[in-house]
């Protein structure tokens, strides 16, 4: 499956900015979804339905080497 995402200008200025390599931001995106995944199927509710700091703070927390490895750049 290809899925095609567009980036706001502002998101794709900073990725540019900072020389942060496609590979790279295909991970984030991967390790995103999955985990975005996982936590939906412990919840019969809507995904949306809740904050989102809660979902972002566990996927910085489980893919804290990824992240800091973005956040050095």
């Amino acid at each position: 499956m290809t899925l095609t995402i567009e980036l706001p200008d502002t998101l794709v200025n900073q990725l540019r900015e900072r020389k942060i390599p496609e590979k790279e931001i295909e991970a984030v995106v991967l390790a995103a979804l999955e985990i975005w995944l996982a936590q939906s199927q412990t919840k019969d509710d809507d995904r949306f339905s809740e904050s989102a700091v809660p979902f972002i703070r566990r996927l910085i927390a489980q893919n804290r080497e990824l992240f800091e490895t973005l956040a050095q750049r």
